[in-house]
């Protein structure tokens, strides 16, 4: 008999055991959970600000380069062209060219426009221009999108 109740003990015991390895592991694996659930939050914190620091510097460097054109702009404005010193020189030469190639093209603007209206069709500039953002807008989508499944290169 007493063969019998040390078995009983040994079983409880193990019961017993068994029972706080049971609860240990749920202890283990609910802290392991809030761990997770927190480091979840965490990351998605995190997240979220880089998101927020990368839109910061973005706008800051936004601010920066128009700064940057002002002041090129004003120092072009008031330079001498003939004599912009070594350093501007190309980049003198690159307004003057885009500076010329933009009157040109608004004086062929100017003339088809004129053209236009003498059969008889009246041309507005922001028609014109509405009309051609418009068919451009879908092809400009196409060409972000990247390749057919949608992954980019």
């Amino acid at each position: 008999m007493s063969d019998y109740n040390e078995l009983l003990n040994s079983l409880k015991a193990a019961a017993g055991s068994a029972a706080n390895i049971a609860r240990d592991l749920a202890e283990t694996a609910g802290e392991k959970a809030r761990d997770f659930a927190g480091s979840a939050g965490e990351k998605a914190r995190a997240v979220a600000r880089l998101t927020k620091l990368y839109r910061e510097v973005s706008a800051h460097r936004s601010e920066r380069d128009e700064a940057f054109a002002e002041i090129g702009r004003m120092y072009f404005e008031s330079a001498d062209k003939k004599n912009p010193g070594e350093l501007y020189v190309r980049l003198f030469d690159k307004v003057m060219l885009a500076n010329a190639a933009i009157e040109r093209l608004e004086t062929e603007m100017r003339e088809c426009a004129e053209a236009l209206g003498e059969q008889g069709i009246d041309v507005d500039f922001e028609e014109v221009v509405d009309s051609a953002e418009a068919e451009a807008a879908p092809e400009a989508e196409e060409s972000e999108k990247g390749p057919e499944n949608g992954d980019a290169e």
